[in-house]
């Protein structure tokens, strides 16, 4: 059993934001156990940006690992690349992190803070509120044996599974046609001279549209809707900064989840890198978008038959192609992730249309105490904070979950001159690691 502090249920980016931010303020490291199977911190992250050929995130320089703001990631880049192009990029608001440098500066704070040493390589399956002697958590893996124990615990636990429409859903499950239906998120090939339709006209199936086309393949891009909304980011950027959410949370939890409802749509960014392909894809005749949803599906002459049915206008009708791949992103529903649904199930937490009604701290009702927190991130938190699920919301969360902790334990934090002394010591080691990489292409 570790007893802890704090926990961190969940071992992504989320986790290595509390665990940072903690060690920043003056938490002990032996004070926090970080739970979860994964190796690395940037691990699942790396294998979605891996699969989609993912080069650089949406986000500004905001959206990074050190524990204070600043320098920024395009500051740090800069510096790194002593390139100060990227500081211009950045005052235009067209700078974009590369993949390979945040993840570089991400695993360098990981191993710098020993967050790889405060890792409990299991899974917790339930987590049980306990009173005696003070309020904590007891955390169980999936076998329900005892794991750990934690005053106060962050549920950071990512996206749910991947998500399919019906039809495909069940195809799936069928011999012979399984293989031929993807999640954009999934590892994939594509044959030259194939034939695919992707799904979707979000960031993923923008991505998954020029790897095809790079791979010499065809695609028809196939829509829901005829007009998706051009959008560089999931959330308005207004909503990235400290008004924005003050404003969202005066909304009510039915106000939010209507407003989320109309900006969290799929978005199309224009970007010069996609749209060059695109359009080379569309003069040689290799790209094509229809608007429709797939309601039959069977093996093909080309290893796939579709039929498309649509709301909008003349059906597409039968397709041969040679896969389908889906960019329809993952389930939003928080009792898709079996200790969520537990933890409604056994404490009648609240929730609403598959969200997790939260407090404004982001704290689990019912659950969550002064002495004694519980505080939701990513993805289950944006009935609260709109862009939770980005890096940027991850940290603000964070920041308010530690506070919180830091309060609750009346901690002594470090002083200015130790949290400065930190600050500076890891921006020199993430600038001397992204200095060794091969640098990312900016493509907007």
């Amino acid at each position: 059993m570790e007893d802890t502090t704090i926990a961190v249920v969940g071992d992504g980016f989320g986790s290595l934001m509390v665990y940072s931010t903690a060690v920043y303020v003056g938490f002990r490291p032996n004070q926090i156990a970080i739970y979860g199977p994964a190796p690395s911190a940037v691990a699942t992250y790396r294998g979605y940006a891996g699969n989609l050929g993912q080069t650089v995130l949406r986000s500004e320089s905001e959206s990074h690992f050190l524990p204070a703001d600043w320098p920024t990631f395009a500051q740090l880049d800069a510096w790194s690349r002593r390139k100060p192009a990227l500081l211009l990029r950045s005052i235009r608001r067209r700078y974009n992190p590369g993949v390979t440098e945040i993840l570089t500066e991400a695993v360098t704070v990981q191993k710098r803070l020993g967050w790889d040493e405060r890792r409990v390589a299991t899974k917790v399956g339930w987590i049980q509120r306990a009173t005696e002697p003070v309020p904590h958590f007891v955390l169980y893996d999936d076998e329900a044996s005892p794991i750990g124990r934690a005053k106060h615990v962050a549920l950071a636990l990512g996206h749910g599974p991947l998500t399919f429409p019906r039809v495909l859903a069940e195809a799936r499950e069928r011999p012979g046609l399984a293989d031929r239906i993807v999640q954009a998120y999934e590892p994939k090939t594509y044959a030259r001279d194939g034939r695919y339709v992707v799904i979707g006209a979000g960031i993923a199936s923008v991505n998954e549209w020029a790897n095809a086309l790079e791979d010499g393949a065809k695609v028809i891009s196939l829509l829901r809707n005829p007009a998706p909304e051009e959008q560089d980011l999931n959330t308005p950027r207004c909503f990235f900064e400290a008004y924005g959410i003050d404003a969202y949370q005066e909304l009510s939890f039915e106000q939010r989840v209507a407003f989320l409802g109309r900006i969290l749509k799929g978005t199309s960014p224009g970007r010069r890198g996609w749209i060059d392909i695109v359009r080379e894809g569309i003069e040689q005749d290799r790209f094509d978008q229809l608007v429709g949803e797939i309601d039959e599906i069977k093996a093909g002459p080309a290893g796939l038959a579709i039929h498309a049915s649509s709301k909008h206008g003349p059906a597409p009708g039968w397709l041969d192609v040679t896969g389908v791949v889906c960019g329809t992103g993952f389930v939003r529903s928080a009792v898709a992730i079996p200790v969520i649904r537990r933890l409604v199930e056994d404490y009648a937490v609240p929730v609403e249309d598959g969200r997790l009604v939260l407090r404004s701290n982001c704290g689990v009702p019912r659950l969550d105490l002064r002495e004694s927190r519980l505080c939701a991130m990513g993805l289950l938190a944006n009935s609260v904070i709109p862009h939770g699920d980005t890096i940027a919301g991850l940290k603000y969360i964070a920041r308010r979950f530690v506070s919180d902790c830091a309060e609750a334990e009346r901690l002594r934090r470090r002083s200015v001159a130790s949290r400065l002394r930190l600050q500076l010591s890891l921006t020199g080691q993430a600038a001397d690691a992204i200095r060794r990489t091969r640098e990312s292409e900016q493509i907007s």
